[in-house]
């Protein structure tokens, strides 16, 4: 559904509300947590990667604008450094200022409990402050967030080390474990097949992985899934499909075509 067709929720206060900001749309997911197969998902098309075409796309689509029961909001950055929990979210935001010196936006911290760290990471200047004064109280996490917590859940009672890729049209998410604890988290950008496969394996050999053992699950993307499958197959012995979490169906049939942040968001109280 286009961000412009009309969505019509008679009791907005007993929705919720999700939203990912990416480079050159805003998807969207709406529903209902006490009925299932309540879920509507829509995006609207951003001119340009601009806080100002941001702006219009959100204040053209009066469904977003609704006074929802929540709202979360998942926004995207490839300046982030992953650091212990105990870490004070001041000296996160220092550090990842200085780790990227060039990039002189916003600092912010999300939290992943499961996994005993947090992600800071740059954002372009006043989106979050954008965001707070357009949306009625928004919880707003890095995009990375809901995919680490769904792989550390999918890694628990597993023996070994295993690594899971986040499959996106042009680029990829790569989450390491050994012994169930969290080892690295990178996206990766790409241009074909194999220099996906090389990324990957770069991963798969710097963290110590078993050719023979340890698994390597996909989740994402379709069509990079079924391409990255046979030529990982090559040099690993046990790739295979994450599963998708069941629990996501009960919100619509129609979850698989959602973006999965938000699905996997959706799944987490």
């Amino acid at each position: 559904m286009e961000g412009n067709s009309k969505i019509d929720i008679q009791h907005p206060e007993a929705w919720e509300l999700l939203v990912s900001i990416e480079d050159r749309q805003v998807s969207y997911i709406l529903f209902t947590p006490h009925v299932a197969n309540s879920l509507i998902m829509g995006h609207v098309e951003r001119t340009e990667d601009t806080l100002r075409a941001l702006e219009d796309a959100i204040y053209d689509t009066p469904e977003l604008l609704n006074e929802y029961k929540r709202i979360r909001v998942v926004v995207n950055s490839r300046h982030f450094i992953l650091l212990p929990e105990d870490t004070s979210d001041d000296d996160c935001m220092a550090l990842v200022r200085h780790a990227f010196p060039g990039d002189d936006g916003d600092a912010a911290v999300s939290h992943m409990p499961h996994n005993g760290v947090k992600i800071a990471y740059l954002l372009p200047h006043g989106l979050q402050a954008f965001l707070g004064r357009t949306f009625n109280y928004p919880s707003v996490c890095h995009r990375l967030v809901p995919v680490v917590e769904h792989c550390k859940e999918s890694s628990e009672g597993t023996d070994g080390s295993q690594m899971f890729l986040n499959m996106l049209p042009d680029a990829m998410d790569a989450v390491a474990y050994r012994d169930g604890k969290i080892q690295c988290v990178n996206t990766f950008s790409f241009s074909n097949v194999q220099d996906a496969v090389y990324y990957a394996l770069n991963v798969w050999r710097t963290h110590g992985m078993d050719q023979l053992h340890d698994r390597l699950q996909l989740m994402g993307d379709d069509a990079m899934r079924a391409e990255m499958t046979p030529e990982l197959r090559e040099f690993v012995k046990n790739v295979m499909p994450a599963e998708f979490p069941a629990a996501a169906m009960r919100l619509g049939r129609n979850a698989l075509q959602a973006p999965l942040e938000l699905i996997l968001l959706a799944l987490c109280e």
